[in-house]
C-alpha cells in the first residue's frame, strides 16, 4: 500500500506543506516519491530514515547540518590569472590583494513576528522569543565571522542587545524605515580594524507625489577603504524592498533609484571612450522578488524593456487573458531626475564639478528627510504632460524610452535555477512555498567595456559561498523557520571575496 501511495502522490504537490505537515506526518507513515528511495517493507533501514526525518523536523540539528562553505570552481571565477597570483606566486606584475567575508541576513524583527503571529502558529513557541532568537542569530554570525555584515529588519530598540553579542569591533550604520509606525530597518556593520568609512548615504525610497515611490522602504550605501591601503575602495549597499507580491512595479522603481544612488557613489572616472568606471560594488539584501522577474533581469543583465509589460505585475503580456493594462513608456516622472540609464541627470558634469569626489546627495532631485529644502515633484500625471514638442522628445529619449539599463556588471554569488532544475533549486525563505528573495550581487569588473578577465579590470573575485539549503531539504529536513537551529524566517547569505588593490597612478 505504501508503494502505491508513493507512486500516486507526487512530491511536487506537497512542496508547499513543508511548514504545515506536522499533523500530516504523524498520521501517515509513508514517504512521498522523490524524497527518499522506496524500500521494501521488511527493510528496517527505512524506519531509521523516518526517525531521522522526525528528528530533523524536531530541529535537533544545528545550522552546520545544512550550511557549509563551498569553494567557487576556478573555471567559474572568471579570473584564473588573478587567482593564481593571489595564492602567493612571485609574479612581479601581480598587485596586492586582500580576502574578506561579507554576510547578509534578514533577522526578522520581533514586532513583525508578533504582529503576524498567525504565520508562526505551527512553529515551536519556544523558538520565537527575541532573547532565544538573538542567541542563534549571533551564533551563526560568529561562525561566519564576517568583515562586513548587512542586516535587514533590525528593530531599533534591539540594536543595543544585538550589538552587544557581536564579537568583532564593528562600526555601524543604521536606517529605520520611514513612517512613524515603523520600528525596524537596515544596518551595515564593518570591521573598524580593517576598513575606514569614506562616505555613506541612507537612501529613502519614499518620494512625495510619486505613486510608484510611496512606500517606506530604505537602503544604506557605504564607501569603505582599506586601512592598510586607502587606494582600495569598496562600495557596499544593503536594502529591504517592498513586500507586496502584487506590486512588482514599485520594486522596479526602488531598484532604479538605488542603482542611480550606487552610480553616484561608486563612480570613479571615465575611460578614453567615455564609458564610466566604478569602484567594486556589493549589493545585497531582501529584495522580495524572485529570480527571472523584471527587476532581477535589470540587475543581472543590465537591461530591461518595460513598456510592454503588465502595469503592476510586470509580467509579459498574455493576450489569451484578454485586455491587460500595460505599463507604457512613462515610468518614473522626469522631475525626479533619474534617467532610464539609472543615473542622476543633475550629475552630468560630475567629472568637472566633483572630480575624485562623491557628489553630495542634495545635488540630486530626490527628496530626503535630512534635507532642509523640501523638493517638490509634480504628480505623476502632471509631469508627463505640458512640455513643448521639442522638449518632450528630449525628455522621452532620456526618461521615457520604454527600457531601463545601467552600467554595472553584476554577478550573483548564488546560482539561480529555473523550474526545469527543481531538485537543484535553493531557497532563502518561505512565502506560501520555499522561494528565493534574498540576493548577494557583486561587480567583478570596473566597467562594461573591460570584461576581459585581465588586470587592471578585475576588481572583485568570489572565492567561496555559504551554501543555501535546497527546496527539498527545507521541506523534509529543516521545516518551519525560525526554529531551534535557525533564528530567523530567512536564511543568511555570505561570500568570501578577494579585493584587488588598484595600481597607484603615476
Amino acid at each position: 500500500m505504501k508503494r502505491l501511495l508513493s507512486i500516486f502522490i507526487d512530491h511536487r504537490l506537497l512542496k508547499n506543506f513543508g511548514c504545515y505537515s506536522n499533523r500530516w506526518r504523524h498520521s501517515i507513515d509513508h514517504v512521498p516519491a522523490g524524497c527518499w528511495t522506496i524500500r521494501n517493507k521488511m527493510d528496517h533501514s527505512a524506519a531509521t530514515q523516518s526517525n531521522q526525518f522526525t528528528l530533523c523536523r524536531n530541529h535537533n540539528v544545528t545550522f552546520d547540518t545544512h550550511r557549509r562553505w563551498d569553494p567557487v570552481p576556478v573555471k567559474s571565477r572568471k579570473g584564473s590569472k588573478s587567482s593564481k597570483a593571489a595564492k602567493g606566486t612571485h609574479d612581479p606584475s601581480a598587485r596586492d590583494r586582500i580576502e574578506f567575508t561579507l554576510m547578509n541576513y534578514n533577522i526578522l524583527a520581533q514586532d513583525l513576528l508578533d504582529s503576524h503571529a498567525q504565520l508562526y502558529s505551527e512553529h515551536d513557541p519556544q523558538a520565537l522569543p527575541w532573547e532565544e532568537r538573538c542567541k542563534r542569530l549571533t551564533a551563526e554570525i560568529e561562525r561566519i565571522d564576517p568583515d562586513v555584515l548587512c542586516v535587514q529588519e533590525l528593530q531599533e530598540n534591539h540594536i543595543e542587545a544585538f550589538c552587544s553579542r557581536l564579537k568583532q569591533d564593528y562600526g555601524m550604520l543604521y536606517k529605520k524605515r520611514t513612517g512613524g509606525d515603523k520600528t525596524d530597518g537596515c544596518a551595515l556593520f564593518y570591521r573598524r580594524d580593517l576598513f575606514d568609512l569614506v562616505n555613506h548615504h541612507k537612501v529613502e525610497f519614499y518620494q512625495p507625489k510619486v505613486n510608484k515611490l510611496n512606500r517606506e522602504n530604505v537602503a544604506i550605501i557605504a564607501k569603505l577603504s582599506l586601512k592598510a591601503n586607502p587606494r582600495a575602495k569598496l562600495v557596499v549597499s544593503t536594502t529591504h524592498l517592498l513586500y507586496n507580491p502584487n506590486r512588482q512595479d514599485i520594486r522596479l522603481a526602488q531598484v532604479q533609484v538605488l542603482l542611480a544612488e550606487l552610480d553616484r557613489f561608486a563612480y570613479c572616472g571615465k575611460l578614453p571612450n567615455g564609458i564610466p568606471q566604478y569602484d567594486p560594488v556589493i549589493l545585497c539584501g531582501d529584495f522580495n522578488l524572485q529570480p527571472f522577474t523584471a527587476p532581477y533581469e535589470l540587475l543581472s543583465k543590465g537591461y530591461l524593456r518595460y513598456d510592454r509589460l503588465e502595469s503592476r505585475s510586470l509580467k509579459a503580456s498574455n493576450q489569451r487573458r484578454g485586455y491587460v493594462e500595460k505599463i507604457g513608456k512613462f515610468f518614473l516622472p522626469p522631475a525626479l531626475g533619474i534617467t532610464d540609464k539609472c543615473q542622476h541627470n543633475a550629475l552630468k558634469d560630475r567629472e568637472k564639478d566633483h572630480h575624485g569626489q562623491i557628489p553630495p546627495s542634495h545635488m540630486t532631485k530626490l527628496h530626503h528627510s535630512n534635507h532642509n529644502e523640501v523638493k517638490s515633484v509634480p504628480n505623476d500625471a502632471e509631469s508627463s504632460n505640458g512640455n513643448s514638442p521639442a522638449k518632450e522628445t528630449d525628455v522621452r529619449s532620456e526618461f521615457s524610452s520604454g527600457s531601463l539599463c545601467h552600467r554595472f556588471v553584476f554577478n550573483s554569488a548564488y546560482r539561480h535555477h529555473g523550474p526545469d532544475a527543481e531538485e537543484q533549486r535553493q531557497a532563502t525563505t518561505f512565502q506560501d512555498e520555499w522561494i528565493t528573495v534574498d540576493y548577494l550581487f557583486y561587480t567583478p569588473y570596473r566597467s562594461v567595456a573591460e570584461c576581459n578577465r585581465t588586470l587592471p579590470n578585475w576588481n572583485l573575485e568570489l572565492l567561496q559561498t555559504y551554501t543555501l539549503p535546497t527546496v527539498q531539504q527545507c521541506c523534509w529536513e529543516i521545516g518551519c523557520i525560525p526554529n531551534k537551529a535557525y533564528g530567523s524566517d530567512h536564511f543568511a547569505l555570505a561570500g568570501r571575496f578577494m579585493l584587488t588593490i588598484p595600481k597607484e597612478e603615476l
